[in-house]
This record gives C-alpha cells, structure tokens and sequence, in this order.
C-alpha cells in the first residue's frame, strides 16, 4: 500500500535502507550510456504530528482500500482525545483535539506515511524523470537530466506539486530547511553555477548535504562524512579525558566501555553504507584515518604514549582492529 520510497523511523534498519536506496539511485544514472546529473531537492515538514488532519488520513487510508477494521481502529485511537495550555502559571480547560497523532507510539510514524503518501504519488506522476525519497517528514526528490536548466524546471514543477499538498493537508514545509546538492563525478561537463528560484526563494547549490546524519558529497566518495567524524572525534577525546581526570579511579572496563558505547559507535555510523562501498572502490585513505581515530581513543583508554603500535593497543584493551569490527558489522 506504500511507496518502496517511503521508510519510518525509530529503527535503524529504515535508515540504513532509506540511505542505501538513495546511493543505488544515484549510482544506477550514471551507470547509463548517457550522461546525466542528478540534482536533490530536500524539503522538511515542520511540526510533523501536530498538523495532521484526521479526516485526510482517514480517507486515505479508504482510498488504499485498507480494510474496515483497520480504518475503524484507526479512528478509535484518534478520537476522545483531549489536550490543555498551560502559559504563565495559567492553565485552560480540557478541549477536544481534532488534529495531530500522538508520538508516543510507534504507529505514529506508519500514519504518518499513509498521510503523505498521497504527495509521493502526485510527484512520480510527473512526466519527469524524478525519484522521491521518504523518511517521515524528509522529503528528498531527485531529478536526472542532460541539462542543468531543465532539472531546475523540473524541480520547480515538483515544488508546485508539494505547494498544493500543503494547502489541502494543512501542513507546512520549513524554507529555512530547502537544500539543493547535485551528484555527478564530472562537474566540468555541466553548468554549475546554476541556481533554483522557487517563489520568492533563490536556493544555490551545495557541494555537500547532511542526509539522515550522514555527509554526502557530490562524488559521493565519503570525505565529507569523514571531516564530520573526525570534528565529533577531538570533542570526545576531550570528555573521555576529563571524565578520566574528574570522576575519582575510573577503571580500565569503564573507559572501554565508554570508548565502545560512545566513540566507536559515532566512528562506525551507517558503516553498512560507506564501508562497503569504500571496499568496491578501493578508498583506502577513509581506513587509515579511522585508524588512526582508533588509535588515539584507545591511548586514553590505557593511558599510554600516542606512539603505541595500534596491534599492541589492539592486545591490551581486548578490542578488534577497527576494519575487522566494520567487517562483522557487514555479517
């Protein structure tokens, strides 16, 4: 009943394949004969459960055919809902709320892609060569083409879709949120300097954009991605440091367990994507830098010299290489 395009949060798995489908999309244009450019438009609806009409939803959910008791069960956990402000030490009386779906519950993010599915329909119904991607209220469309100009046209004829859904559905994209990015590996090819003008909005293109907390580039070869671990890695050197200096006879498990909980983790985000990747494509830089990342995380775990050989530290804090924990993490 949903788009393959549309994926739900709260689980990293949906993440994982929300990223993964963007990356095959991009790489599947240019494996074609012709050479296109993929420009990306990302739109974010604001305030995603609150601006929810319960009539849209739940004759979408009728126009998918759902069956009766799911529409019934549906409207039952809408309805009899109450809510009350409270401003200034002061507080209103209770008063029925007809909008909105509570985000205490995992359902909510599945209501959610039934209530925009309606916008990913209109959008592929263009007569353009888009793709649209969905991760709850991210929305990234893609458009291939030979020419820059007639991408932006496109775009603009997609953005005009967007602009009628949100009148009909009461919702609101955030414009300080619109980013435009293009992927290509031969930029020289094609006019970049180029910039979309939708409404009263003049968007430029950026080399890199932050999609679902992953740094992607034009290239995407992962370097952004990289630069963004490698900021994030100093400040966490630095709290693993003081909470050494501060918190009285921190023991060797603690300190691992927090450079495991906390620095590895970061350092090894999404690797199901780039990592593989990086494997086809013989990056090898990307390894030596996390290495070394690795490196001096395990030093002030142990308190040693930076020096230290890396299969030493490897020994003394029971930790697997970093490229052997991304390879089980591919398992």
């Amino acid at each position: 009943m949903l788009s393959n395009a549309q994926m739900k949060t709260r689980c990293k798995w949906f993440m994982i394949s929300a990223l993964n489908l963007l990356v095959d999309q991009v790489h599947a244009v240019w494996s074609c004969k012709i050479k296109y450019v993929v420009f990306m438009l990302s739109l974010n609806i604001t305030e995603t459960f609150d601006h929810v009409l319960h009539t849209r939803l739940l004759h979408t959910l009728r126009m998918k055919r759902t069956s009766n008791y799911i529409i019934e069960w549906t409207c039952s956990f809408l309805k009899d809902r109450e809510s009350l402000l409270t401003f200034n030490k002061q507080t209103s009386a209770m008063q029925w709320v007809n909008a909105d779906i509570s985000q205490r519950f995992l359902i909510s993010s599945i209501l959610f892609l039934f209530f925009n599915a309606s916008l990913i329909e209109k959008c592929k119904a263009l007569e353009i060569k888009i793709e649209v991607l969905d991760f709850v209220n991210d929305i990234n469309i893609l458009i291939y083409d030979k020419m820059t100009k007639s991408i932006c046209k496109s775009l603009s004829q997609a953005h005009d879709v967007c602009a009628k859904w949100v009148q009909t559905h009461d919702a609101t994209f955030a414009s300080e949120k619109y980013e435009l990015t293009h992927f290509t590996r031969k930029s020289k090819k094609f006019d970049m300097t180029i910039s979309l003008h939708i409404e009263n909005l003049i968007i430029k293109l950026k080399l890199n954009v932050q999609v679902l907390e992953v740094q992607l580039n034009m290239k995407l070869q992962w370097d952004s991605h990289l630069h963004q671990i490698e900021a994030e890695h100093v400040i966490k050197m630095l709290m693993l440091s003081r909470l050494k200096i501060f918190i009285w006879k921190t023991t060797f498990a603690k300190a691992r367990q927090i450079y495991s909980a906390m620095i590895r983790l970061r350092m090894t985000f999404e690797a199901s994507i780039w990592h593989q990747r990086n494997k086809e494509e013989k990056l090898s830089s990307m390894k030596w830098r996390l290495k070394t990342l690795q490196n001096q995380a395990l030093c002030h775990v142990i308190n040693v010299f930076r020096k230290v050989n890396i299969e030493t530290l490897k020994v003394e804090t029971y930790t697997f290489l970093l490229h052997v924990h991304l390879n089980k993490l591919q398992n």
